[in-house]
């Protein structure tokens, strides 16, 4: 009983290595649609039942930061909807989920239903985790996201995943930060304060 503790202490360790090694590749090689695809599926086979009556106290921010000639790339290094972001994210959900933690993010349910089952498992959240990222701060989105958990009072825990290409944090106006700002001018009068509390 204990070897096979001892056992499954090292292949989670093992485990954990090799991913954190797929994910440093990924950074140089890109994500492809068939990597992007198993982390979906994965995370859609943690949902017992149905995601409608699913329930965290726990849900994720984050930008895919899909890497293509669109997004300013030389060359189409990810495969369509995937990208570092879902990766970084892989790796927290996995992390929490061996801590007995369950977590919720728009990969827990199938495309086209994510966007509205999202923000009704944030209006029951207690915890928002944000994937920060150059991509994160690109996207208006994400900041409806973090608009949305300010409004509902959720405690936000930021976690640091990737610096803009100069070095400096990401979010700066300069980078992608302005996308922020055209996001929160277009707000409605009542959101007003929280979009400006979010910047």
């Amino acid at each position: 009983h204990l070897l096979d503790k001892l056992v499954g202490r090292v292949r989670k360790a093992l485990d954990e290595t090799d991913f954190v090694a797929q994910v440093e590749r990924q950074k140089l090689e890109g994500v492809t649609c068939a990597e992007g695809q198993r982390v979906r599926d994965y995370f859609q086979s943690q949902i017992p039942g149905s995601v409608g009556e699913y329930k965290s106290n726990v849900i994720i921010s984050y930008a895919t930061g899909t890497r293509n000639k669109w997004t300013g790339y030389s060359s189409d290094l990810d495969g369509e909807g995937c990208g570092p972001g879902m990766m970084y994210t892989d790796l927290i959900v996995r992390h929490l989920e061996r801590a007995g933690i369950s977590c919720f993010t728009g990969l827990h349910v199938e495309g086209g239903y994510n966007w509205h089952v999202y923000f009704e498992k944030l209006r029951r959240a207690k915890v928002m985790i944000v994937i920060m990222t150059p991509a994160f701060f690109k996207s208006a989105p994400c900041f409806q996201e973090q608009l949305e958990a300010r409004k509902h009072g959720l405690h936000v825990i930021p976690l640091l995943f990737q610096l803009e290409a100069n070095g400096n944090p990401p979010g700066a106006v300069e980078g992608g930060g302005a996308k922020w700002i055209e996001a929160a001018e277009n707000t409605s009068e009542e959101d007003k304060q929280a979009a400006h509390d979010t910047l």
